[in-house]
């Protein structure tokens, strides 16, 4: 089949369009995971680097978030894309509390594996206070954080101190509970759960026994 001069002209002037913009696409792609790869380098640096100090950390994080999209960026912390954990993680684990703190700021709601590698870190660096800041424990009974929320009741305060022994084979430590509103929550719904970290995740169920 013979197509018109004209016809043929469009044809190949769409053909040349289409091979345009795949091609535009492409580059675009490849320029933005160049961005995100430069981006977890200077991350994987901060969270795996002790010495710089506090103003420098600010400073490369800033740059960072700077560097892409917000909600791409919040999705690049939160993939276990160093040595299959999170940068959050390496930042627990790796006693980073400036870095850990800087970073959550571009992180409106954990995602569930994200949060998952998270207790994992604290469990790892037996890091109690880190738990406590991300409230890494709070879904853990959520009908006593339902309960809590209509009451008005704050968290619960729970303090976790290491046992100060020469023998460090014991693992020595002692806990401090504060609960809110304890007894009024304990009567309504008659049982609630707490986690802390102490050598381990720990789980303490507290219940009111039947009359």
């Amino acid at each position: 089949m013979h197509l018109p001069h004209t016809m043929r002209f469009i044809a190949s002037v769409s053909t040349d369009s289409t091979r345009c913009k795949r091609s535009a696409f492409s580059f675009l792609q490849s320029k933005q995971k160049r961005r995100q790869a430069l981006v977890l380098s200077r991350i994987h640096e901060i969270v795996s680097s002790p010495d710089l100090n506090v103003s420098s950390v600010l400073s490369i994080i800033k740059s960072c978030a700077a560097a892409l999209p917000t909600a791409e960026f919040s999705n690049l912390l939160q993939k276990r894309n160093i040595e299959s954990h999170t940068a959050l993680y390496w930042a627990i684990v790796n006693h980073q509390r400036e870095a850990l703190l800087e970073l959550v700021k571009f992180i409106p709601k954990f995602s569930r594996a994200c949060s998952a590698d998270l207790r994992l870190a604290c469990m790892t660096a037996s890091d109690h206070d880190s738990f406590m800041l991300l409230n890494l424990g709070d879904n853990f009974d959520p009908k006593d954080k339902s309960l809590r929320r209509i009451l008005g009741c704050l968290r619960d305060d729970i303090q976790v101190y290491e046992w100060d022994t020469a023998d460090r084979s014991k693992n020595h430590f002692y806990v401090r509970f504060v609960f809110r509103m304890f007894q009024k929550r304990l009567r309504i719904a008659r049982k609630f759960e707490v986690e802390f970290v102490a050598q381990g995740m720990w789980t303490m169920t507290l219940a009111c026994c039947p009359c």
